[in-house]
């Protein structure tokens, strides 16, 4: 009788630990090429000036400059405050119109899903382009009919107070959609049975919304929350495309001071060291959001155990009598 030799367990198990690195190969190769590898080289630079035909090493000197740069600081607080009105914007209509689509009031869910998610598809700068052209009075009637609330002069929503603003408006436009669908699918994934006992203790759809589906999609707020500010650092083709229809100063976010302090102005190893700052910050804030909000939520989630802790009687160790926790016995 023939037999045939099995393989060893050891070497299955060593086999089966080397898929998960075999699928992360592609994405380790992406990382590299387009993130590390980037940020490597212009951490590199940031080390140097450009001296005539060569490059000198100043060590740190370029980040002493950048520190006291507080026009690169004044935008970055520009476009902090940009993106928390956004993110605001985007996650109280998103989040309204999720809970909405979820309802059982709503009808014909798939075509409006479609509808709110169209503005998303459209490229950021044709849709730059498009909103500049409706910001002009003289292309826009409803914006040249305003002026009759301006004493008879022409409203300007992109003059230099509200230029901030008219940007907002176009990142809700098309970002609202965005938004609304993650949370759309978050709703979908929670179980039914929650709704059905909810209604059952006479809970109306408003109380189920605010119970039920908003903590169970906390995370996925969150996560929206985090990406849409990281996004909204790296404000970059709005301004570029609106610098064309109208006054943009060239710093007015911190991408647009980088682009142009190394595409017009060729310095590109200050440009390297403002790109690194910008990138540690986005990080770091990021970091310190997910941490704050995490224990948040920690300390939340404890709570109740603790209080239903404090709350229920104990008895001692004869079980004669319970004894109240916090009351002398």
């Amino acid at each position: 009788m023939s037999t045939s030799s099995a393989v060893p367990a050891s070497l299955v198990r060593r086999r089966i630990a080397r898929i998960p690195l075999g699928l992360l190969i592609p994405f380790a190769v992406v990382f590299v090429l387009f993130f590390l590898g980037p940020f490597l080289y212009a951490l590199w630079l940031s080390f140097f000036v450009e001296s005539g035909d060569k490059s000198v090493f100043v060590g740190l000197q370029n980040y002493v400059v950048a520190w006291q740069d507080t026009e690169f600081w004044t935008s970055f607080l520009r476009v902090a405050w940009y993106g928390v009105t956004a993110v605001v914007v985007m996650l109280v209509f998103g989040l309204g119109l999720s809970l909405l689509l979820d309802s059982p009031f709503a009808r014909t869910k798939t075509l409006f899903r479609l509808v709110y998610f169209l503005p998303y598809a459209v490229p950021g700068v044709i849709a730059a382009l498009m909103w500049g052209f409706l910001y002009s009075p003289q292309l826009n009637h409803l914006i040249g009919a305003l002026s009759a609330f301006n004493g008879g002069h022409a409203v300007n929503l992109l003059s230099s107070g509200t230029l901030l603003y008219a940007i907002v408006n176009m990142a809700a436009w098309g970002g609202t959609g965005y938004t609304m669908t993650i949370y759309f699918a978050s709703l979908t994934s929670i179980p039914v049975e929650l709704y059905e006992a909810a209604r059952l203790d006479g809970a109306s759809e408003w109380q189920i919304a605010r119970m039920i589906k908003i903590p169970m999609i906390r995370s996925t707020i969150l996560m929206t929350v985090v990406l849409s500010l990281i996004g909204s650092l790296q404000l970059f083709n709005e301004p570029y495309v609106l610098k064309s229809i109208t006054d943009v100063p060239w710093n007015y976010t911190p991408n647009l001071e980088i682009f142009n302090m190394a595409f017009t102005y060729g310095n590109f190893t200050y440009s390297a060291t403002l790109s690194i700052l910008l990138a540690v910050t986005t990080f770091i804030l990021s970091l310190l959001f997910m941490l704050v909000t995490s224990e948040t939520r920690t300390r939340r989630s404890k709570a109740p155990v603790v209080e239903a802790a404090a709350a229920r009687p104990t008895t001692d160790h004869q079980g004669a009598r319970p004894i109240q926790i916090g009351v002398d016995a």
